[in-house]
């Protein structure tokens, strides 16, 4: 998935949405993001990123059209989907 394309898909939901990766049934924070020019790469952590502290990371960027990752256990896993879960105020990364 592309930044551009998690953008748009989360685009009508709520600022205070937490943001969260899906390993074996289990939904893990992810606290951190860090963008370079050919990748988003977001790192799992204790407190889940909103996605409004996100869209201020960025807001400013030009080249949106980079790749979202995810780093877990040393790997950089590729993002596929998301599951958007109104109810728990979440998103997960699949």
């Amino acid at each position: 998935m592309r930044l551009t394309d998690f953008l748009q898909l989360t685009n009508d939901l709520n600022n205070q949405t937490n943001l969260y990766l899906t390993i074996d049934q289990k939904a893990i924070p992810l606290a951190k993001v860090k963008i370079t020019s050919t990748a988003c790469l977001f790192i799992p952590g204790k407190k889940p990123l909103t996605k409004g502290k996100f869209i201020k990371l960025v807001q400013n960027i030009h080249g949106r059209s980079i790749p979202i990752y995810i780093s877990h256990n040393d790997q950089k896993i590729s993002v596929y989907g998301i599951q958007i879960m109104t109810s728990k105020n979440a998103i997960r990364l699949t």
